[in-house]
């Protein structure tokens, strides 16, 4: 039978690598968004160059 402690560091060592996980996919999730927020900007600024282009 695990004794009380072993069993208090396996709940804990699992805690730990469930926010761990939580963690990557949080970050996984903000790094795409911000991706597409980088995609957006470009695509606003080449479409001002070109309106400013078109002006000349």
């Amino acid at each position: 039978m695990p004794e009380p402690l072993h069993l208090a560091a396996l709940a804990a060592a699992v805690v730990v690598l469930a926010v761990a996980i939580r963690c990557a996919i949080d970050t996984r999730r903000y790094r795409i968004r911000a991706d597409a927020d980088a995609a957006r900007a470009r695509q606003a600024l080449a479409e001002i160059k070109e309106i400013h282009r078109d002006r000349r």
